[in-house]
């Protein structure tokens, strides 16, 4: 069906999400006659082609950040990284029916992806490269752990150091040194006790204890050195009233403004990692396009657009062991990414590449 077509149709396909929990097999299911989602005026809607998910979508479908809830209740369809074809947009839009587009959730959620079609503010949304395969494309608004090591080594980075299982995989993205954490204590390999006094290390799935073993090793420079966190101090928090979400995030931020006062300790900055702004996504595009930066998908990608595949994807990304975007094209297939690999599975935007490679610059 092509997208003009779709003022014929009522429903679509989606997979739905009947209640918060754990259990992926019982609370993923696949509609084959939801009714297509009626554009409002700013919106684009989108013929989705592919889905990436995220930690961000398991811990929606899990219940574990109350200001996440589906504004909408129950059922909901989980998913918000999508590609596709522009099917309808606002007369004055810069987009038209037929143009390849990317597009991000809207905050604070990722919801309603995995379909068929998807109706989305056209802030969120940007021109796709017609050089990469929309299904990759998918993954570009949320696939900054490869990124990172990438850019910053584009930089300059002299020496990268990362953690992971897979050694092959990260040493082709610019990574100098891999510990498989599953071997040693990153804070007691040798290579880097060797060579302290680094300039940046980013934590990605760790929290709190990074940083406080980053300071007792003494594995940053003192003066200019930085610890970024694209963590909560507990990875793995569950937030579920205001009180909750205050004891979470307000010593982090205490962190970020003592440290940047004391100009002999490393300085600690927090990121969310989610303020995508208007063209971030081409520009990416572009370092896609002439090789700064490659597209890494898990080896199980793409999974068909079906329940089992959704939910194998789901699954991955529950046990925070994807090596790449793990991915479902939704054009009868459906892209269902699971970020980053198996050892920093928390950092998701390229706005938070960005500013560490700006930092770095600094």
């Amino acid at each position: 069906m092509s997208v003009h077509d779709v003022s014929k149709k009522a429903t679509m396909k989606c997979i739905l999400a009947s209640a918060h929990g754990k259990d992926i097999d019982s609370l993923l299911s696949m509609c084959d006659n939801y009714p297509i989602p009626k554009r409002k005026k700013g919106q684009v809607l989108i013929k989705v082609s592919a889905c990436a998910l995220a930690p961000g979508d398991v811990r929606v479908l899990a219940g574990h950040i109350f200001i996440q809830e589906p504004p909408g209740g129950f059922p909901y369809i989980p998913g918000g990284d999508v590609s596709g074809r522009v099917v309808e947009a606002d007369a004055t839009s810069r987009f038209k029916a037929g143009d390849p587009v990317v597009a991000m959730f809207e905050l604070p959620r990722p919801l309603n992806g995995l379909a068929e079609f998807l109706s989305v503010k056209e802030s969120l949304v940007e021109l796709a490269s017609t050089n990469i395969p929309l299904v990759e494309s998918s993954t570009l608004t949320s696939s900054a752990m490869t990124a990172a090591k990438q850019l910053l080594k584009a930089r300059g980075a002299s020496f990268i150091a990362t953690t992971s299982t897979q050694r092959d995989l990260m040493l082709s993205l610019g990574a100098d040194v891999v510990i498989n954490y599953q071997d040693e204590n990153w804070f007691e390999n040798s290579e880097l006790q060797n060579s302290k006094e680094f300039d940046l290390v980013i934590d990605l799935a760790v929290g709190y204890e990074a940083w406080q073993k980053v300071r007792q090793c003494q594995l940053l420079k003192s003066s200019g050195g930085k610890f970024i966190a694209i963590t909560m101090d507990n990875a793995l928090a569950e937030v579920h009233n205001w009180w909750q979400l205050t004891t979470v995030f307000v010593p982090m931020q205490w962190r970020e403004l003592w440290t940047k006062f004391f100009p002999s300790v490393p300085q600690y900055i927090w990121h969310n990692g989610l303020d995508i702004q208007p063209g971030d996504l081409e520009k990416v595009s572009r370092l896609v396009e002439d090789g700064t930066m490659k597209i890494v998908l898990d080896p199980i990608s793409p999974l068909p657009f079906s329940e089992k595949g959704v939910k194998q994807g789901f699954t991955v990304m529950q046990k925070r062991c994807a090596h790449g975007k793990v991915t479902s094209p939704v054009v009868g297939r459906l892209l269902a990414p699971p970020k980053c690999s198996d050892a920093v599975p928390e950092l998701y935007q390229l706005r938070a590449v960005e500013k560490i490679c700006k930092i770095f610059a600094k």
